[in-house]
Protein backbone atom coordinates (compact mmCIF):
# COMPACT_ATOMS: atom_id res chain seq x y z
CA UNK A 1 0.00 0.00 0.00
CA UNK A 2 2.48 2.68 0.81
CA UNK A 3 4.19 1.95 -2.72
CA UNK A 4 0.88 2.50 -4.47
CA UNK A 5 0.65 5.35 -2.63
CA UNK A 6 3.96 6.95 -3.39
CA UNK A 7 3.42 6.40 -6.97
CA UNK A 8 0.38 8.47 -6.75
CA UNK A 9 2.18 10.90 -5.09
CA UNK A 10 4.86 11.11 -7.62
CA UNK A 11 2.44 10.86 -10.47
CA UNK A 12 0.86 14.40 -8.99
CA UNK A 13 3.74 15.50 -8.51
CA UNK A 14 4.61 15.28 -12.21
CA UNK A 15 1.42 16.75 -13.23
CA UNK A 16 1.76 19.46 -11.50
CA UNK A 17 5.50 20.57 -12.90
CA UNK A 18 4.26 19.40 -16.34
CA UNK A 19 1.13 21.70 -16.19
CA UNK A 20 3.48 24.49 -14.47
CA UNK A 21 6.24 24.53 -17.84
CA UNK A 22 2.97 24.83 -19.65
CA UNK A 23 1.85 28.00 -18.82
CA UNK A 24 4.18 30.89 -20.17
CA UNK A 25 5.57 33.52 -18.03
CA UNK A 26 7.60 36.46 -18.08
CA UNK A 27 10.66 34.96 -19.21
CA UNK A 28 9.06 33.87 -22.69
CA UNK A 29 7.33 37.24 -22.74
CA UNK A 30 6.98 38.48 -25.50
CA UNK A 31 7.12 35.24 -27.65
CA UNK A 32 9.78 35.54 -30.55
CA UNK A 33 7.63 34.63 -33.67
CA UNK A 34 9.75 36.05 -36.83
CA UNK A 35 13.47 36.89 -36.34
CA UNK A 36 14.46 40.28 -37.86
CA UNK A 37 16.17 40.15 -41.35
CA UNK A 38 16.50 43.53 -41.15
CA UNK A 39 18.37 44.84 -38.28
CA UNK A 40 19.99 48.07 -36.87
CA UNK A 41 22.69 49.57 -39.06
CA UNK A 42 21.21 48.10 -42.22
CA UNK A 43 19.96 49.55 -45.18
CA UNK A 44 15.95 49.41 -45.16
CA UNK A 45 14.68 49.10 -49.02
CA UNK A 46 12.13 51.94 -50.10
CA UNK A 47 8.66 50.27 -50.05
CA UNK A 48 7.47 47.78 -53.23
CA UNK A 49 3.98 47.93 -51.95
CA UNK A 50 1.48 50.02 -50.05
CA UNK A 51 3.05 52.23 -47.75
CA UNK A 52 1.16 51.61 -44.49
CA UNK A 53 3.38 53.48 -41.93
CA UNK A 54 5.85 56.75 -42.88
CA UNK A 55 8.42 57.63 -40.20
CA UNK A 56 10.28 61.36 -40.19
CA UNK A 57 11.81 62.87 -37.16
CA UNK A 58 14.82 62.36 -35.36
CA UNK A 59 16.20 58.99 -37.56
CA UNK A 60 19.53 57.83 -38.89
CA UNK A 61 18.00 55.81 -41.62
CA UNK A 62 15.62 56.83 -44.77
CA UNK A 63 14.43 55.25 -47.74
CA UNK A 64 12.17 57.70 -49.27
CA UNK A 65 13.63 61.58 -49.23
CA UNK A 66 14.13 62.39 -45.12
CA UNK A 67 11.39 59.67 -44.31
CA UNK A 68 11.23 56.04 -43.46
CA UNK A 69 8.28 54.34 -45.74
CA UNK A 70 7.34 51.20 -44.68
CA UNK A 71 5.07 48.51 -46.53
CA UNK A 72 3.69 45.24 -44.28
CA UNK A 73 6.75 43.03 -45.38
CA UNK A 74 9.36 45.11 -45.01
CA UNK A 75 7.80 46.14 -41.37
CA UNK A 76 7.55 42.33 -40.07
CA UNK A 77 11.39 42.20 -41.80
CA UNK A 78 11.89 44.23 -38.61
CA UNK A 79 10.99 41.05 -36.67
CA UNK A 80 8.01 40.03 -34.88
CA UNK A 81 6.49 39.06 -31.64
CA UNK A 82 3.38 38.04 -30.05
CA UNK A 83 1.29 38.02 -26.82
CA UNK A 84 -2.21 37.99 -25.36
CA UNK A 85 -3.97 40.78 -23.54
CA UNK A 86 -7.63 41.58 -22.20
CA UNK A 87 -7.53 44.43 -25.41
CA UNK A 88 -9.82 47.31 -23.27
CA UNK A 89 -11.75 48.28 -26.18
CA UNK A 90 -12.40 44.79 -27.49
CA UNK A 91 -13.28 43.24 -24.15
CA UNK A 92 -11.73 40.37 -24.50
CA UNK A 93 -8.10 38.28 -25.11
CA UNK A 94 -6.36 38.93 -28.11
CA UNK A 95 -3.42 37.35 -29.26
CA UNK A 96 -1.62 40.40 -31.11
CA UNK A 97 1.75 40.06 -33.21
CA UNK A 98 3.62 42.96 -34.20
CA UNK A 99 7.23 44.64 -33.59
CA UNK A 100 8.46 45.76 -30.22
CA UNK A 101 8.88 49.65 -29.84
CA UNK A 102 11.80 48.88 -28.89
CA UNK A 103 13.28 47.12 -31.75
CA UNK A 104 11.84 50.03 -33.99
CA UNK A 105 13.90 52.09 -31.98
CA UNK A 106 16.76 50.57 -32.32
CA UNK A 107 16.41 50.36 -35.85
CA UNK A 108 15.82 53.78 -36.69
CA UNK A 109 19.06 54.92 -34.72
CA UNK A 110 16.64 56.54 -31.50
CA UNK A 111 19.01 57.71 -29.28
CA UNK A 112 19.18 61.00 -27.04
CA UNK A 113 18.03 63.73 -27.64
CA UNK A 114 15.03 62.41 -29.61
CA UNK A 115 12.31 61.80 -26.19
CA UNK A 116 9.04 61.24 -28.10
CA UNK A 117 7.19 59.29 -30.40
CA UNK A 118 4.57 61.63 -31.83
CA UNK A 119 1.83 58.77 -33.66
CA UNK A 120 -1.19 60.00 -35.81
CA UNK A 121 -4.10 58.13 -37.10
CA UNK A 122 -5.59 57.78 -40.16
CA UNK A 123 -8.61 60.37 -38.80
CA UNK A 124 -5.74 62.24 -36.88
CA UNK A 125 -6.36 61.23 -33.47
CA UNK A 126 -2.86 61.79 -31.94
CA UNK A 127 -0.52 60.10 -29.21
CA UNK A 128 2.57 60.43 -27.58
CA UNK A 129 5.12 58.12 -26.38
CA UNK A 130 8.24 58.90 -24.62
CA UNK A 131 11.70 57.10 -25.70
CA UNK A 132 11.81 55.93 -21.75
CA UNK A 133 8.54 54.29 -22.13
CA UNK A 134 9.23 52.73 -25.26
CA UNK A 135 12.75 51.13 -23.26
CA UNK A 136 10.58 50.00 -20.63
CA UNK A 137 8.02 47.77 -21.43
CA UNK A 138 7.36 45.50 -24.38
CA UNK A 139 4.80 48.07 -26.42
CA UNK A 140 3.49 46.57 -29.54
CA UNK A 141 3.31 47.96 -32.46
CA UNK A 142 0.93 45.22 -33.89
CA UNK A 143 0.27 44.10 -37.20
CA UNK A 144 -2.16 41.49 -36.41
CA UNK A 145 -4.49 40.60 -34.10
CA UNK A 146 -5.72 36.87 -33.79
CA UNK A 147 -3.08 35.83 -36.29
CA UNK A 148 -4.58 38.03 -39.13
CA UNK A 149 -3.35 41.26 -40.85
CA UNK A 150 -5.87 44.27 -39.41
CA UNK A 151 -7.79 45.88 -42.25
CA UNK A 152 -8.36 49.69 -41.65
CA UNK A 153 -11.97 48.53 -40.43
CA UNK A 154 -11.11 46.54 -37.70
CA UNK A 155 -8.24 49.31 -35.90
CA UNK A 156 -5.20 48.27 -38.48
CA UNK A 157 -2.84 48.01 -40.43
CA UNK A 158 -0.94 48.80 -37.25
CA UNK A 159 -2.12 49.91 -33.80
CA UNK A 160 0.44 50.23 -30.23
CA UNK A 161 -0.63 47.55 -27.92
CA UNK A 162 0.35 47.52 -24.00
CA UNK A 163 1.14 44.53 -22.02
CA UNK A 164 -1.15 45.11 -18.92
CA UNK A 165 -1.87 41.50 -18.50
CA UNK A 166 1.78 40.98 -17.35
CA UNK A 167 2.98 44.78 -16.13
CA UNK A 168 0.40 45.56 -13.16
CA UNK A 169 2.32 48.76 -13.13
CA UNK A 170 0.58 50.15 -16.54
CA UNK A 171 -2.44 51.17 -14.94
CA UNK A 172 -5.66 51.15 -18.00
CA UNK A 173 -7.01 53.99 -16.19
CA UNK A 174 -3.94 56.39 -17.66
CA UNK A 175 -2.61 54.31 -20.63
CA UNK A 176 -5.97 53.50 -22.14
CA UNK A 177 -5.92 56.77 -24.36
CA UNK A 178 -2.14 55.61 -26.07
CA UNK A 179 -4.04 52.87 -27.52
CA UNK A 180 -3.76 54.27 -30.69
CA UNK A 181 -4.80 52.57 -34.28
CA UNK A 182 -5.04 53.10 -37.46
CA UNK A 183 -1.57 54.75 -37.62
CA UNK A 184 -0.76 56.42 -40.57
CA UNK A 185 2.69 58.19 -39.01
CA UNK A 186 5.31 58.79 -36.51
CA UNK A 187 7.69 62.03 -35.66
CA UNK A 188 10.57 61.13 -33.60
CA UNK A 189 11.20 64.13 -31.78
Amino acid sequence: MPTRFLLLLCAFGLILGLAACSKPGKSDFPRPIIPASINPGDPIPAPSGEVILTISGNLSVTNVGDSLQLDMPTLERLGLVKYSVMDPYLNKDTAYTGLLMSDLAKVLGVTEPAEVFHFVALDDYQVELTLAQVQRWPILLATRANDEYMSVENSGPTRIIFPYDTHPELNPIRYNDLWIWNIESIKVD
